[in-house]
């Protein structure tokens, strides 16, 4: 049950004969032909040939663009900020173009270009949540079905989002160990859907399998115990929901750290309604859904807490579910 957040990634580029992007969060430009496309560099450019290559896939020829990127998502906080870097690209060349995307397409254009192109394991989440945002509202998706239905979020309470200061890169993380366990846990029970396993089903997997895919089975029956506290009102309730989420991601799962238990655990004993980190994990930030009112008050006492205790540069912002993305003026 994702949302998009008023942190945003902007690409303010023109129609151009070849690829030239200035980054703001790297201090550099990058570029390349169009007949390059398939070269890769280890660098964040990949990521727009990475648009490039998936477009072509599909079938459009588009050309090129230039101008440069920027924004106040934080890069590496397991705030989807890849998705986002690719749905700007995606976005751009739709509108300027005239390729005519629907907004499924575009989802799973982007999903193409990390997993096939980048190479990062990740699933259809954050592309679904960047393109089909909406402000006020969580999205309940069912990401095997694609189903979707809007939540609206309570008007009485504010999300904290807290990174921690440490960046993660989920290529290279312990997630992919945890989605091969995943995967073979449904292969031993002989199951397509992590839906489809039953707490009886637990009983006959190895210990680590049995117990990373506990956390799954649970968290998908908390994702609808939080919609059925959402549409009611109840965000005593949502936030006990979050609270345990993260307990259970944190000690079954075992892809938190020191740092995000700290987090969720300080927001408690401040009078968060509750908190978990938020992302895959091994870092990056933690979400806390508080009062309306003391969102200001809880976050810097956190901050001046976790300063005291952990080196890291750390850095809150108070958002609100947004839009997705849009594009803005002529091309």
């Amino acid at each position: 049950m994702p949302m998009a957040v008023t942190l945003y990634t902007v690409l303010d580029a023109e129609i151009s004969e070849t690829v030239k992007l200035y980054s703001e969060y790297f201090k550099e430009k990058r570029g390349f032909d169009l007949n390059e496309i398939s070269i890769k560099t280890g660098t964040w450019i990949d990521y727009v040939k990475g648009i490039y290559w998936a477009v072509r896939e599909e079938g459009f020829q588009v050309g090129g663009m230039q101008g440069r990127i920027y924004g106040d998502l934080p890069v590496s906080a397991g705030l989807s900020s890849s998705a986002s870097f690719e749905l700007a690209i995606l976005e751009f060349l739709n509108r300027a173009y005239s390729i005519r995307l629907s907004r499924i397409k575009k989802v799973f254009i982007a999903k193409k270009a990390e997993n096939e192109f980048v190479n990062v394991p990740c699933g259809i989440l954050d592309q679904f949540a960047i393109t089909f945002g909406k402000k006020g509202h969580a999205i309940f998706l069912d990401t095997e079905t694609l189903e979707y239905e809007y939540i609206p979020m309570p008007s009485d309470a504010r999300l904290v989002v807290f990174h921690t200061g440490i960046k993660r890169t989920l290529a290279g993380s312990e997630y992919i160990k945890r989605r091969r366990i995943v995967e073979e846990a449904l292969k031993m029970l002989g199951k397509s859907s992590s839906k489809e396993v039953s707490f009886k089903d637990l009983n006959t997997l190895p210990s680590t399998h049995r117990k990373r895919m506990g956390y799954i089975v649970r968290e998908n029956g908390r994702v609808l115990s939080a919609k059925d506290a959402l549409k009611s009102g109840d965000i005593e309730g949502f936030g006990k929901i979050l609270s345990e989420a993260h307990w259970d991601i944190s000690e079954n799962y075992e892809v938190s750290c020191k740092e995000l238990d700290f987090i969720v655990r300080k927001a408690s004993e401040l009078g968060a309604y509750g908190a978990r980190l938020t992302g895959a994990g091994f870092g990056g930030a933690a979400i806390i859904i508080v009062e309306k009112g003391k969102d200001l008050e809880i976050a810097e006492a956190i901050l001046r807490e976790y300063k005291k205790r952990f080196r890291w540069n750390p850095r809150y912002y108070i958002v609100q579910a947004s839009e997705g993305v849009r594009a803005e003026g002529g091309v």
